[in-house]
């Protein structure tokens, strides 16, 4: 008898123990919430005031810290052919794929599935950096397919931000029309259709939003051997705000329009969507949650009611994946 008033005692601890263990956890988390909304604190203009004078005064007295030189960055540009005039209806959805220069092959796999559909009004464009050497190879991809915009930045890691930021101001300054926006990487497999259901059904066109896979808390990494690394110096803060994964982001035009105006009096990171949250954050621009934008592969059975997938680095993958689910909705 005492045996067993002992484990009940025991028991009752443990539990008394384990309850305590997790409301400490919960006053910690909301603790280092606090600390990452007290932590987001820029030294920077009122943006929301910035970004009222430019667009209706044309100017603002602020200077910006950024300055981005269209006239030379674009090594090619396709923009004039893309041009829409006032008789055409425009875009339902235009999809930004930021690729790397040597990925020929996932850019042909691209064009001939989701980059290619008909059935919406649509356009893909691929953003590349520089690498010497390729000058010719991406020329001729370019004069074939016409959908290539070539920076002038070299092609690596660090450098993903600049096709970020500069998509942001060729899709502002350019003459194309779209209803939504997709940023993609050219690894990941996308439901065009989904997507722009997805948008109509969830985004408004006036509203300053973008959707994807969210990430909140997220520290920055100091260890030098990661390939996100990030120095005090570049960005001194504990964590970064909330930002929606850079692999798979869908917005409206509205949103892109703000965004490539407030990029200019943020101190550019390399680490390209922390640095587009910090971003959003400074204008106010909702980030929502969605599952259906994964940060890990999808099984191929269910692609057909996935909005985005990676894990697609090869066109093999691409090609064999999109036949399957052209195959499940026949």
């Amino acid at each position: 008898m005492i045996f067993h008033e002992i484990i009940f005692v025991l028991f009752f601890r443990l539990k008394f123990v384990i309850g305590l263990t997790c409301v400490v956890s919960l006053l910690l988390l909301l603790y280092e919430q606090y600390n990452l909304e007290s932590d987001m604190f820029y030294d920077v203009p009122n943006i929301e005031k910035v970004i009222y004078d430019i667009q209706n005064k044309r100017f603002s007295n602020v200077n910006p810290l950024n300055e981005f030189n269209e006239k030379h960055i674009y090594k090619i540009n396709p923009a004039k052919s893309m041009s829409q005039t006032t008789d055409q209806p425009s875009l339902q959805l235009i999809i930004i794929v930021k690729s790397y220069i040597l990925n020929f092959g996932q850019r042909i796999a691209i064009r001939r599935t989701w980059g290619g559909m008909t059935s919406l009004r649509s356009k893909t464009v691929f953003f590349v950096g520089y690498l010497e050497g390729c000058d010719h190879l991406i020329e001729q991809e370019s004069k074939q397919y016409k959908d290539i915009v070539q920076l002038n930045i070299a092609d690596q890691y660090e450098n993903v931000v600049y096709k970020t930021i500069y998509s942001l101001l060729w899709l502002s300054h350019g003459n194309i029309d779209a209803e939504f926006v997709h940023f993609v990487d050219d690894d990941r497999f996308i439901n065009p259709i989904n997507i722009y259901n997805f948008a109509t059904d969830n985004i408004d066109s006036a509203e300053l939003v973008m959707v994807g896979y969210k990430l909140v808390a997220v520290r920055p990494r100091r260890n030098k051997d990661t390939k996100t690394y990030i120095s005090f110096k570049d960005y001194p803060f504990s964590f970064f705000p909330p930002y929606i994964i850079g692999g798979t982001i869908l917005t409206n035009i509205r949103t892109v329009r703000i965004l490539a105006i407030a990029i200019a009096f943020l101190k550019v990171i390399p680490i390209e969507d922390a640095y587009i949250g910090i971003v959003a954050k400074s204008v106010n621009i909702k980030l929502k949650h969605h599952y259906r934008f994964l940060p890990f592969k999808q099984s191929p059975f269910t692609l057909w009611n996935t909005a985005s997938s990676p894990g697609y680095e090869t066109a093999y993958s691409l090609l064999r994946d999109w036949n399957l689910v052209r195959v499940m909705n026949s």
